[in-house]
């Protein structure tokens, strides 16, 4: 094929050119637009990695609180349900320290109302 047939622009001469030039960006493109794909793919899966090992995370400390927390209620309700089935021993108790709380306060009022007595007067029990 001679050059100036190359250079022709005849049925077949520009347009191959032209096409043979669109071919050869379209595959330019193609392997850029490969690159970019695989450099997300790769981002997807690290992103995709640190999300998975932050949930995780977070339902160990989840978990853990839950654990805790049931402990916690586990004990206090165990306290009530000791309360509700010795409700008589502990009015009973609370009854016995009220009383003993009320005969103490009037035995010491009433040392302190009595009128001061002598020595002779305490021995004979206010006789003399």
């Amino acid at each position: 094929m001679t050059q100036q047939r190359k250079n022709s622009d005849g049925p077949t001469g520009k347009p191959q050119r032209d096409s043979a030039r669109a071919a050869t960006k379209a595959k330019s493109s193609a392997h850029v637009a490969e690159e970019a794909a695989e450099s997300g793919a790769r981002s997807a899966r690290t992103a995709t990695g640190q999300a998975g090992r932050a949930a995780a995370a977070g339902i160990e400390t989840g978990r853990q609180a839950a654990v805790a927390a049931t402990g916690k209620v586990a004990a206090t309700a165990g306290a009530a349900w000791t309360v509700v089935t010795k409700r008589k021993a502990v009015a009973a108790g609370a009854g016995a320290g009220l009383i003993g709380v009320v005969g103490a306060a009037f035995a010491a009022g009433r040392a302190t109302a009595k009128p001061q007595l002598g020595p002779v007067t305490r021995l004979t029990h206010g006789r003399i």
